[in-house]
């Protein structure tokens, strides 16, 4: 029996190569013109810009099967970040590389510090939020002026939305592995895997499952067009995100770290990504991307931009902003995942709203989905 794979993002992938690795005819439909989902970019006028600011994590257990970071000219990004606060820049990096940095920060008191490691340890709880389980872990003002900003801008969300448990696994793998891009931008994951699949169909919506009778069928698309093609009235919770792309003259900025601030702002982060990469700019150009979990005007995100710098708005000359919607499945407190992948008789899921809002979690979810679809 054949099967098909509607949806080219990383879980589409990820599905169709288990298939194909096991043996089995697999027809992927993929509706935009290329394959990637989320994990795409865009290459203008010298510039790469990834739709939506990300980083890849070398150490994912799934992108350590695939061995395909060899594959993608991987280049790390600095483990230390940079946080804006009324007094100056205060950095903090982790305590593995910098030590002095890490307990002589004057984000948060040691005993703050320390208590991050205790709630890494602790025992999961899924009855309370993320913030809830890092405050009861005593990490105090720490949480306030770095866990807070920096960890809004990983899950996209306010912490009380997130899953004490589930938050405390994705810290870790944050501990675990190196962050950092390829040359060719975050897409260039997304390529690298998608050129291994042997029956792709580009610019091709799928309507309705009837036009495949006979055939398995595993559904990888956006949640709603999930939930269109299975007539579910349920659609998992999202977030929305926009990230600006702007550029400045070179030199102007020379930091290679990612930057939040304690204060309160629209802004979740910035980052001059071109010093970490330095493919994503021309020679002359730095190129700067900062999110936002608000809809604010260009105006608006350009002068909240401008802060995080301590530059005049006029420095900056915009590129390009994206809207990404269903950026990241929200995980509330108590919610529990799925055990099964199985819609129906011969029809499965997959999507990181199955397992974790992560790469990680969108290629895992596709491998299960196929596997199950097998094993039936």
């Amino acid at each position: 029996m054949s099967y098909v794979v509607i949806g080219g993002g990383l879980a589409g992938i990820s599905a169709a190569l288990t298939l194909q690795d096991a043996g089995e005819e697999v027809e992927l439909f993929e509706a935009s013109d290329d394959l990637g989902g989320r994990v795409r970019s865009d290459y203008i006028d010298g510039y790469i810009l990834d739709r939506g600011f990300q980083l890849i994590n070398s150490g994912y257990s799934e992108l350590k099967r695939l061995q395909v970071i060899p594959e993608i000219d991987f280049c790390k990004s600095e483990r230390t970040i940079d946080v804006v606060t009324p007094f100056g820049i205060s950095a903090i990096g982790d305590p593995r590389l910098h030590p002095l940095q890490a307990f002589k920060s004057p984000l948060g008191s040691l005993s703050e510090k320390v208590a991050v490691l205790k709630f890494l340890g602790d025992k999961p709880n899924s009855n309370i939020s993320l913030r809830d389980a890092l405050l009861a872990s005593g990490t105090g003002d720490f949480y306030e002026n770095l866990l807070k900003p920096f960890l809004k801008g990983v899950f996209l969300t306010d912490l009380e939305n997130v899953d004490g448990t589930y938050g405390r696994e994705i810290i870790k793998s944050f501990v675990l592995g190196d962050s950092g891009l390829p040359r060719a931008g975050a897409g260039a994951l997304s390529a690298a895997l998608g050129a291994r699949v042997e029956n792709v169909h580009l610019n091709t919506p799928v309507q309705s499952l009837a036009d495949f009778g006979g055939k398995r069928v595993i559904v990888a698309t956006d949640a709603k067009t999930a939930s269109t093609l299975l007539g579910a009235n349920e659609v998992a919770e999202h977030t929305t995100s926009y990230t600006w792309y702007h550029s400045i003259p070179a030199g102007v900025i020379t930091s290679k770290r990612l930057r939040v601030t304690s204060a309160v702002s629209p802004i979740v982060n910035s980052i001059a990504i071109s010093n970490v990469v330095s493919q994503y700019a021309p020679d002359d150009r730095t190129l700067i991307s900062s999110t936002s979990l608000e809809a604010l005007s260009d105006y608006a995100a350009l002068n909240e931009i401008a802060k995080f710098w301590s530059l005049a708005p006029s420095d900056f000359s915009p590129l390009r902003r994206y809207e990404i919607k269903d950026a990241l499945p929200i995980f509330r407190p108590v919610s529990h995942g799925v055990s099964s992948s199985q819609v129906r008789e011969g029809v499965f899921i997959a999507g990181d709203s199955l397992s974790a809002g992560s790469q990680n979690g969108a290629l895992l979810s596709g491998r299960l989905a196929a596997m199950e679809s097998l094993a039936h």
